[in-house]
């Protein structure tokens, strides 16, 4: 029997990086899979890949921002595939390109809210709907796995602030979550990455500054997505039912306490 078999898993941020990651490897673990995003095509492929190793997955559209979306997100995964057992909030944007900005006094509202909205809100929305359904219908071994970055306990030496702050209100909804959801046998936890290798680092990463990076991890080298999945999947599984309110730290050691 595989760890996680029959347990339905909702991942937000699925379409790549490390929500594609996580989605491959709950699926592995046995999990029923439902992968939501914007990109339907990029959703479509992942389910196709799920399924070439007999895994169990559907795909759904989800503006995380939007509570309206986030609601029947959760009608559609129910109807198709069971109530979740297990949601993982890997949905996330920061400012990207030359035109960022870095400093605060550079940075328009806009800007704000637009990361604001899908990071922070984006995680509020879907732990909010997961908390509601499960007190209606509760599931047994009930996980919320959260997703924030070491540039949120670092403070962000050159990040964006918009995505360093979004990414702190995300370890403090984490633990407030957890008390209130441990009534109903449901914990929550946060995974705290640290550099890896995704789309929008690279993007954001100046390509010239990566090996002066690396210097810093002693583990010596940039993380994969896959590192980071293989600690959602811990937290999702038998092992992480004693586990709550903690942030996982997943940077290599580019970060210790």
């Amino acid at each position: 029997m595989q760890v996680l078999e029959n347990r339905v898993a909702l991942v937000t941020g699925a379409a790549g990086g490390i929500g594609r990651a996580c989605a491959l490897a709950l699926a592995a673990a046995g999990a029923r899979v439902a992968v939501t995003d914007l990109d339907p095509f990029a959703l479509n492929e992942l389910v196709a890949e799920i399924r070439t190793t007999d895994g169990d997955a559907m795909a759904c559209r989800l503006d995380v921002a939007d509570e309206a979306s986030v609601a029947a997100a959760f009608d559609r995964v129910i109807e198709t595939l069971g109530p979740v057992s297990i949601l993982v909030t890997c949905a996330g944007i920061m400012a990207e390109g030359p035109a960022a900005a870095h400093d605060i006094t550079d940075i328009s509202l806009d800007d704000w809210e637009r990361i604001q909205a899908v990071n922070a809100r984006g995680t509020f929305l879907c732990i909010r709907e997961y908390m509601r359904r499960h007190r209606k219908t509760p599931v047994q071994n009930g996980r919320i796995i959260t997703l924030a970055s070491a540039a949120a306990q670092l403070g962000g030496y050159r990040g964006d602030p918009c995505y360093v702050a979004s990414k702190a209100a995300i370890l403090g909804l984490t633990k407030i979550a957890a008390r209130q959801a441990a009534g109903s046998g449901v914990t929550v936890n946060c995974v705290a990455a640290g550099p890896v290798k995704t789309g929008m680092f690279e993007r954001a990463m100046n390509s010239e500054a990566v090996p002066g990076l690396v210097e810093k991890i002693p583990l010596g080298r940039v993380g994969e997505a896959s590192d980071v999945a293989a600690a959602v999947t811990y937290l999702a599984g038998d092992g992480g039912a004693w586990v709550t309110g903690s942030t996982l730290d997943v940077n290599g050691g580019y970060r210790m306490q």
